[in-house]
């Protein structure tokens, strides 16, 4: 049977028209078994209300979200419901005698993502809609029997940070899908899977499971993943046709009723609560999870690896230095650090790795309205420190030159000028571009600007000049300048999580308020005090690290449209013209190679961290072949 022979005779049977035996028969492969309504999650946007009670509770317009959603489909025909509960499942039971629903609980659901409630309930994967309990549907989209696999799809003219559909095959099926967009289609609200798709969504989630990135997937994630054997319809809907809130503010919009709802389940005078609600829209920064060892140039650990005298250290551990807090006066490592470079141990701290460095900093130093000045491109974790103070974050610009990237530092002093940021971030080696900002513009910006700290990010310290003659005489000459530097990098330490701050004595003061209760852990600056003595290791490793990242960029930059820029440290910023970024980091991935987009000005960047040559070579075939099917649909 053909589509429109199946919508006429669905629209008979809708129409109430009897059906003959032959016609029943005809639309059995096409009957809905049953829906599963997603409502795990926890909905932190719509704190302090989803704190006591999941979001497709709330009552909207009158009625109860998840109600709506259950008699919507009652009322096509519909009689096999499963709920996925995790987050308050108990305020879902009464769901059982009501509706005579089926709950499943989702154990993972403080853990993973959506994709955790469908494997809970992948046995009942059949001829199912999919759907979210906090949807509201604005007239019944349900129909008891569906022809194919399908999602519906909003049009919205403007910017949505959604998942926008880019590509449809002849017959409508969905080829491609891009997150956020323009003058776009974008997924929302019942997805249907028919008992074939079922299958195959059920064989490869089962199938990868063990993965973590899998588990922490969006069902859109993972569809997008399997597209080409995952295909599902697109099926247009007016627009507002199908509502999905996010926040409270965005529900009070829609029903101004719904502010007395939240009265009636909210002590407003509890300060808990209060706090709860403040932080609400605060997310914290996190890199993506990833049970991948080998193929990491993704987040700029030096894959050339530590001195092998770490290991030696770490081999001598006793049971002392497991089982007892270490209360000595004399810290070796800050010892080594301070006769390594010259600075004395009054201007030195330590932390538990430099982001934490950097968010004591942020911590002590900021209140709620302050400003603080970063680089676009730059490291967005600054700006999720600042906001959990409730800081504003101002950027200024790092421009693309022909054959590097520079600060501007004209664009820097006048942002300063006119917000008078508490704290101005300046980071060089510059991340994700490699760019070093001159000394001399350091000094200027610290020298300029006396009512601002400077924090001087030099978590790539090590690959340039290693000196620290002009940190000596910054942080002895100014009062309002932090260095922070790590041992993640330069010295290959990344798991053991030592960071450190050099800085004025007033300043170091004020900044271990908030350091931790205890030194950082000695096993770890047992290994990190070996990798200091080992000069002569880490000599060679910086050399051979420039001289394959200067290889590697001379290899980028002779592949037509491709252009790689300059870079001291051991990473490397790349454009790629005619070519999608997204795909190509895609398709690296597909063959065990992990790297990082980056967007400057809307235009998306590679970058990719520098492993030992034999790696980048690798690297540099499997790129060559992305970039050459450029024009194949299936890779770019």
């Amino acid at each position: 049977m053909n589509e429109l022979e199946f919508q006429k005779l669905r629209k008979k049977s809708e129409d109430g028209m009897v059906l003959s035996d032959e016609e029943l028969e005809c639309l059995k492969p096409y009957r809905v078994d049953n829906a599963i309504i997603m409502a795990a999650g926890y909905s932190a946007r719509c704190m302090p209300l989803s704190n006591v009670m999941p979001k497709g509770l709330f009552r909207v317009k009158g009625e109860i979200l998840i109600e709506r959603e259950i008699e919507q489909l009652l009322a096509a025909g519909i009689k096999e419901i499963i709920v996925v509960t995790g987050f308050m499942q108990e305020k879902f039971a009464y769901l059982q005698e009501k509706y005579g629903v089926v709950l499943v609980y989702n154990e993972d659901y403080d853990k993973y993502n959506n994709m955790s409630s469908l494997y809970a309930a992948k046995a009942y994967m059949k001829n199912s809609y999919i759907l979210c309990s906090d949807n509201y549907y604005e007239e019944n989209v349900f129909h008891q029997y569906v022809y194919t696999s399908c999602y519906s799809c909003v049009y919205s003219e403007e910017y949505c940070d959604e998942f926008c559909v880019t590509s449809v095959d002849s017959e409508g099926y969905i080829e491609e899908i891009h997150r956020g967009g323009a003058k776009a289609w974008y997924t929302i609200g019942d997805a249907f899977f028919n008992v074939q798709f079922s299958e195959k969504f059920c064989y490869f989630m089962v199938k990868e499971w063990d993965d973590l990135q899998t588990r922490n997937m969006l069902m859109d994630d993972f569809h997008i993943k399997h597209i080409k054997d995952l295909r599902l319809k697109k099926v247009e809907r007016p627009g507002r046709s199908i509502l999905e809130f996010d926040t409270l503010e965005e529900i009070k919009e829609y029903d101004p009723c719904f502010s007395q709802f939240i009265k009636e389940n909210l002590d407003s005078d509890n300060v808990v609560i209060k706090t709860f609600s403040k932080y609400a829209d605060i997310k914290s920064y996190h890199s993506v999870p990833t049970e991948q060892l080998s193929g990491r140039l993704h987040l700029n650990e030096n894959l050339f690896g530590p001195s092998p005298k770490c290991y030696e250290a770490l081999k001598a551990i006793t049971q002392e230095d497991l089982a007892l807090y270490d209360l000595s006066n004399k810290d070796y490592l800050l010892d080594a650090i301070s006769s390594s470079s010259g600075i004395s141990t009054n201007n030195i701290f330590m932390h538990n790795g430099s982001s934490e460095v950097i968010k004591s900093i942020f911590s002590i130093l900021l209140n709620e309205r302050d400003t603080v000045l970063v680089s676009a491109p730059g490291w967005s974790y600054y700006k999720s420190v600042a906001n959990a103070k409730f800081a504003d974050c101002i950027t200024y610009e790092v421009q693309e030159c022909e054959e590097s990237y520079v600060c501007n530092i004209e664009d820097l002093m006048e942002k300063a000028k006119k917000y008078h940021p508490k704290i101005i971030v300046i980071t060089s080696p510059h991340m994700p571009t490699g760019a070093r900002v001159g000394y001399k513009d350091v000094e200027k910006v610290i020298a300029e600007n006396k009512d601002s700290v400077i924090m001087l990010d030099q978590a790539y310290w090590g690959y340039d000049d290693n000196t620290n003659v002009f940190e000596k005489k910054i942080i002895t000459k100014y009062s309002n300048v932090v260095i922070t530097r790590t041992f993640s990098k330069f010295y290959g330490l990344a798991n053991i999580r030592i960071g450190y701050g050099l800085c004025s004595y007033p300043l170091r003061r004020t900044i271990g308020l908030d350091l931790p209760l205890f030194k950082v852990c000695g096993i770890s600056r047992k290994i990190a005090y070996e990798a200091i003595k080992d000069t002569e290791y880490y000599q060679k490793m910086k050399e051979e690290t420039i001289a394959v990242r200067d290889w590697f960029i001379d290899a980028l930059n002779a592949i037509s449209q491709v252009k790689a820029y300059a870079s001291i440290s051991n990473f490397v910023f790349i454009r790629l013209e005619h070519a999608d970024a997204d795909k190509v980091r895609a398709y690296m991935e597909e063959n065990n190679i992990l790297i990082r987009l980056f967007t400057d000005k809307d235009a998306l960047r590679l970058r990719i961290t520098i492993a030992p040559k034999d790696v980048m070579e690798r690297v540099l075939f499997q790129l060559k072949r992305a970039l050459a099917n450029r024009n194949e649909r299936t890779v770019l």
